[in-house]
């Protein structure tokens, strides 16, 4: 088995951030890996702009989304750590050392990235993770050998970290940065339109982001409650839960809508 590391990119419609992307963890990663773009067979341009670049090249045969890329990824390769990336972030200097440093103790699984433009703590968008721990234990409660369950794209972190922490098989190393460099989020929880970062891969993610909040709030029951109390992150997703499940959530979540109308109507 290689001693490197897999990184995952799941790209689409932005052939620009491939060699750029590969420039910036060549120069932050000292560590052993290997690179895999994770791309669509309708997107010609990101799959001739990777087969350019010191990097694999992996289609993906499922659906469109984050999920899926991830699984797809997981399933075709062999390293034994693989990091759940995307084209959208930038990798300070020695990210992957750390990170790697996080998984000498064998009971963790999940090992989680800073970024320092998210003021969450304690939670991880891209994370390093161990592939014996999926193997054995899985990323999902329900599906065996899977990374992550598979929302269209939202809460695909949420799942995969609350689930490790429920275990006491997750570390979130302040050592490894990983800059998200997202839009940012709405009303919602959907990333944000009106951002000049904004376009049609956010949108395609942002289609279905109701749908998924709905089966997170039915999924998530079976672990919510064995998160730890010991930091801001699992506290607010805590309290989000709350407010949001069953009948009263769905009328919270209705009066936004209107209030959200409302607004976008004065504007």
């Amino acid at each position: 088995m290689s001693d490197k590391v897999a990184i995952f990119i799941p790209t689409f419609g932005r052939p620009h951030r491939a060699a750029e992307l590969v420039e910036d963890i060549r120069v932050s990663t000292t560590a052993s890996y290997r690179i895999y773009f994770i791309v669509e067979q309708h997107d010609p341009e990101t799959i001739e702009a990777v087969s350019r670049l010191e990097a694999e090249t992996i289609i993906n045969p499922g659906p469109p989304t984050y999920a899926s890329c991830i699984n797809s990824a997981y399933s075709q390769t062999k390293e034994p750590y693989f990091f759940t990336g995307a084209d959208d972030v930038h990798f300070h200097q020695g990210w992957l050392t750390a990170a790697l440093g996080c998984m000498s103790d064998p009971r963790i699984g999940i090992v989680g990235t800073v970024d320092p433009l998210h003021d969450s703590r304690d939670h991880s968008t891209h994370s390093l993770v161990r592939r014996t721990y999926i193997e054995e234990q899985s990323g999902c409660l329900d599906r065996p050998n899977t990374v992550l369950y598979p929302y269209w794209h939202g809460w695909v972190d949420h799942e995969l970290l609350g689930i490790a922490k429920a275990r006491a098989a997750y570390h979130y190393c302040e050592d490894s940065l990983v800059e998200h460099h997202h839009p940012g989020w709405d009303w919602f929880g959907r990333v944000e339109s009106g951002d000049e970062k904004f376009d049609a891969t956010y949108a395609k993610g942002n289609s279905k982001h109701r749908e998924d909040t709905r089966v997170f709030l039915q999924r998530c029951v079976r672990w919510i409650d064995s998160l730890p109390d010991n930091s801001a992150a699992n506290a607010g997703l805590k309290k989000f839960v709350r407010r949001n499940k069953g009948l009263r959530g769905k009328v919270r979540y209705g009066l936004k809508e209107i209030r959200a109308a409302m607004r976008s109507g004065a504007a």
